[in-house]
């Protein structure tokens, strides 16, 4: 198997060959179908990534999901390797943070899954890359695969460009979580 970090490198490469126009009409598509899934529809409860440079952007999945008063969590880097998601109730909630990554303002953590929290939260999740096995390659850090390590239960739903399908498969450990289903704007998997 390929080293994690060559492919890493060689898929963000191809993703940020994309165009902004690109970007922004692949997202598009990209965003019908996370509106059209039933796991959007269905959850009252969203943990979601403010997208930052070329990743697939969620400012509309955020605001949609805002403005049918779902609840919505953006996540928060804590101390390397770990993060906690906290909520929004404005995109002017989320801020510049950790490396320059939008997070949300707020300072302390809410949690999700304490015994008198009843909600049906689904997780919508970055990807630098993916395999056809659904195996996810995320930036190296570590902070979603910890985080969903705590919280397997959770659904969750990856978004990703095209260009970001690995041909070889991805390397995996014991320790990573995938997603359920990756939508890119022109697949579901």
């Amino acid at each position: 198997m390929e080293n994690k970090s060559r492919i890493r490198k060689e898929l963000l490469k191809k993703r940020n060959t994309l165009t902004e126009e690109q970007v922004k009409m692949y997202s598009k598509l990209i965003t019908d179908k996370v509106f059209s899934s039933n796991q959007y529809i269905q959850a009252d409860t969203i943990l979601i990534y403010a997208s930052y440079q070329k990743e697939v952007s969620t400012y509309n999945i955020l605001e949609d999901a805002l403005n049918k008063g779902k609840r919505v969590y953006c996540p928060k880097v804590l101390s390397p390797g770990i993060m906690e998601f906290y909520k929004i109730t404005s995109l002017e909630d989320v801020i510049c943070g950790y490396k320059n990554i939008p997070e949300p303002k707020h300072t302390d953590p809410l949690n999700l899954f304490s015994a008198d929290y009843e909600c049906t939260p689904f997780m919508i999740m970055p990807l630098v890359g993916f395999d056809a096995n659904k195996n996810r390659l995320g930036y190296g850090g570590g902070f979603y695969d910890r985080y969903l390590q705590r919280f397997p239960q959770l659904k969750r739903m990856g978004l990703a460009f095209e260009c970001q399908k690995s041909e070889s498969q991805i390397p995996t450990e014991e320790t990573d979580m995938k997603p359920n289903l990756i939508i890119t704007e022109n697949h579901i998997f």
